[in-house]
């Protein structure tokens, strides 16, 4: 088959979880000796691909240049390019297309796959990027009608599944799940020590919580059980890394007010070789989101035997099984009390231990091999109309 998989925009400033995702999507495919043609569509501003043989890339820059990410969780003004997708696709003559992320503007005729991972924006509509967006809110619709026609929407878990059969009213057969893999990026990283010196920062010294600061985030979590911490004398910084996102001056005022200035470190964005330090450096990774249902930081602390703590969600106890520490994300007493469990080394050596077991199988290659597996067996419903011309329907 000629199968079309569509990034959306990569050319960002930072490199964010979705965009860790498609990357690495793109790199383990373009890895696989398979009898399909590969054409992927990206915006950006410049070409970042090489064709090579059976894997071509069509920069749709050249037919509109967006003004932002086609997402339909993105907060900026929308804009409907000027373009049509489904003509491209028809002109190419594409017998199947995968989305990596949601494509909103016009109804796709060939048939599709949707790569979704959450949809958070239904589950807490109360917090503000959600409910305070009215691309979102226009978006929905759009949103309900892309999976509906969707031959195929491929998740993580079996909680993410069942938030978007409940939520989307589609069908469990026309729902798949193949876990999040770890991103290939930290197979390559070298580290960079520099970090920790310019931060006064030790091996673990601190706990670190890698995440853009929205709201849903509850970063304020972190924030209250360092009160507790500094209150009981326990010597642990909390690292933030991440873009502000809107919440972070909130944050900042709060702690403050609580006089915590010297016990949380603010460090923006960091390079992946600066992230790949702090995670082997530090006490814990805790991560006390409200979303779900899979975390790609979780996985990346697990390759760098950084012991996971996380939020008690059904989806992340999929995810990550006995290779984490599950807490209540609204209870900071809680977070500081899972926090001590790590004082015990048999309780981290068995935290340790179990997440790289887990990771062995959270491989971009089992990613891979998964979706072709279904892209393969898709084409014995495919092979029911022609693969090189149009369907008339007469």
């Amino acid at each position: 088959m000629k199968i079309g998989i569509y990034l959306g925009d990569i050319i960002k400033p930072y490199s964010v979880g979705g965009l860790t995702f498609e990357l690495s999507f793109v790199e383990e495919l373009l890895k696989q000796n398979t009898t399909h043609e590969f054409v992927f569509y990206y915006f950006g501003e410049k070409d970042v691909f090489k064709n090579r043989e059976n894997f071509k890339f069509v920069n749709l820059h050249y037919y509109n240049k967006p003004e932002i990410s086609f997402s339909p969780f993105c907060i900026k003004s929308y804009k409907t390019p000027i373009f049509s997708l489904n003509y491209i696709l028809k002109k190419d003559c594409i017998n199947l297309m995968c989305f990596l992320v949601p494509y909103l503007h016009e109804h796709i005729e060939i048939p599709y796959f949707a790569v979704i991972r959450d949809v958070a924006h239904r589950i807490l509509p109360h917090f503000p990027e959600f409910s305070s967006n009215r691309v979102v809110m226009k978006m929905e619709k759009k949103l309900n009608l892309f999976l509906t026609f969707a031959s195929k929407i491929i998740t993580c878990n079996n909680t993410a599944k069942n938030d978007i059969r409940t939520l989307y009213d589609v069908i469990s057969e026309n729902i798949t799940t193949i876990p999040l893999s770890y991103p290939n990026w930290i197979e390559k990283v070298k580290g960079d020590g520099r970090v920790l010196d310019r931060n006064d920062l030790s091996k673990n010294s601190y706990i670190l919580y890698p995440a853009q600061f929205w709201t849903h985030k509850n970063h304020i979590r972190l924030v209250l059980a360092s009160q507790i911490m500094k209150e009981q004398n326990i010597n642990l910084k909390i690292v933030f890394t991440g873009l502000d996102r809107g919440n972070r001056k909130y944050l900042e005022n709060e702690i403050e007010e609580l006089g915590l200035e010297d016990s949380i470190v603010f460090l923006n964005y960091v390079s992946q070789d600066e992230l790949a330090t702090l995670y082997k450096n530090a006490f814990a990774m805790v991560y006390p989101c409200l979303a779900g249902p899979d975390s790609i930081v979780a996985l990346e602390a697990l390759y760098f035997d950084c012991p996971v703590l996380i939020s008690n969600h059904l989806g992340y106890h999929q995810q990550l099984k006995k290779s984490a520490i599950y807490f209540n994300p609204l209870d900071e007493g809680d977070i500081v009390e899972k926090i001590l469990l790590l004082n015990d080394p048999a309780i981290r050596d068995d935290v340790i231990s179990n997440g790289q077991i887990l990771i062995r199988e959270h491989t971009s290659k089992h990613y891979i091999d998964k979706f072709l597996n279904i892209l393969d067996n898709f084409y014995l419903t495919r092979q029911c109309w022609s693969l090189e011309e149009s369907y008339s329907g007469k």
